[in-house]
């Protein structure tokens, strides 16, 4: 990358975890290197799981189904009916039963599955992600998606989002431009359409401009754009409808990492073995692989066994996975200390271990920043602070984990 496109980098990385760590309860004005924080009586102890949008906000879903989000709000992604950013946790108004949600990769949104089936989105609206049917710019507020009634979860991309359906059908709306809606088309949509020749995902995972699924077959298929080689297929073409990644049959989960100003992703799926395969771009080493050569199809994460959970960050370029021991690795980029490893190397190749974690259950990846959910579900983050993403209010970064705070 060059020193302009870095710098670039950075700056888009700077606001997703600062205000995550906020709403989570972490304090990030930890020196470099420090053991994280005791998680006292001020730390946020209900998330359930966190998303970011790219627009550096990020939400919080609570155990009481209700959302918290903080962070920039241009396009009323806070979705609390005003566009005014916060560096503290407000609650999206109108949302009940909230069970899921998702993150706008590249925009300024989100989405919850609710209980009920039904889906809600919030925030910019260009490219009809919001799936409501309207050509209104943006919504401050949740507004009901279209046709939806049966979803169980809900993955963002670039400028739109994919449902998953009881049914194990995939429907997409939003941005289209590189076939991501997956239903042999190039064109938008601002109500969801069906993904082609999808019956039986399990799970799906979206990035710049592309998404994978996992199948009941244990086999993944992705689609839209290709370039870099994260379609997994063999070739760089984008696809408007899914192809099979090849040599990937044992998949148990997905992630993508990807730099929005470079327009590139990477792909990586856990394997039933603890392991993981990974395929796409890798200037950074995300591939885990020990080189920095990309990939059009799956390639051996070295180093990791007993992996049970894996994410990818955003604005920076990495992976992170949550072992059976409860610590974590992560690979790839480390230019604000998103490996959590106490180092300043720029990148790493092969996965490094976090540090002062050991009850991890889950991982989030944010603009080149990580949050981890311990088994007290308190949470820690890492990785870019420059605008408060880590959430205690301070605009510093940290190669270590620091536990986010409650809100105020």
């Amino acid at each position: 990358m060059t020193a302009a496109l870095k710098l670039h980098h950075a700056r888009l990385a700077r606001w997703i975890l600062i205000p995550l760590a906020a709403a989570a309860g972490i304090g990030l004005a930890v020196p470099a290197g420090a053991s994280s924080s005791i998680h006292a009586a001020g730390t946020l102890a209900n998330v359930v799981s966190l998303a970011d949008s790219g627009t550096y906000s990020v939400c919080a879903l609570l155990s009481s189904g209700t959302v918290d989000c903080w962070g920039q709000n241009t396009y009323g992604e806070l979705g609390n009916g005003t566009t005014t950013s916060s560096d503290v946790p407000v609650a999206v108004l109108g949302l009940s039963g909230a069970k899921a949600i998702a993150g706008d990769e590249n925009g300024g949104g989100f989405c919850a599955v609710l209980s009920t089936g039904h889906l809600k989105c919030w925030g910019q609206n260009t490219y009809g992600e919001l799936g409501a049917g309207t050509t209104a710019a943006t919504s401050t507020v949740p507004v009901a998606v279209k046709n939806i009634s049966t979803a169980t979860a809900v993955f963002g991309s670039y400028h739109g989002f994919c449902a998953l359906l009881s049914t194990r059908h995939v429907d997409c709306w939003g941005y289209g431009g590189s076939g991501q809606l997956g239903n042999g088309s190039f064109a938008n949509s601002n109500v969801p359409v069906a993904v082609r020749n999808i019956s039986n995902a399990t799970t799906v995972t979206g990035g710049y401009e592309t998404f994978c699924a996992r199948l009941s077959t244990s086999h993944v298929d992705c689609w839209g754009y290709g370039t870099f080689g994260q379609l997994g297929n063999g070739s760089l073409t984008s696809s408007d409808v899914p192809v099979p990644v090849k040599n990937i049959s044992t998949a148990t989960a997905l992630a993508q990492s990807g730099v929005n100003s470079d327009d590139v992703s990477s792909v990586c799926a856990l394997l039933a073995s603890g392991t993981a395969d990974c395929w796409g771009f890798n200037q950074y080493g995300e591939l885990g692989n020990g080189t920095t050569t990309t990939s059009d199809v799956p390639v051996a994460v070295l180093g990791v066994s007993g992996a049970k959970a894996v994410t990818g960050d955003y604005n920076g370029s990495g992976f992170c996975v949550v072992l059976s021991t409860g610590h974590m690795k992560c690979w790839g980029d480390n230019f604000y200390g998103e490996l959590g490893a106490g180092t300043t190397a720029a990148t790493s190749t092969v996965p490094v271990p976090v540090k002062n974690i050991s009850t991890a259950t889950a991982v989030f990846g944010g603009q080149a920043a990580f949050c981890t959910r311990l088994s007290t579900r308190h949470v820690d983050c890492w990785g870019s602070g420059a605008t408060g993403q880590l959430g205690d209010g301070s605009v510093q970064s940290s190669n270590v984990p620091v536990p986010v705070q409650a809100a105020s």
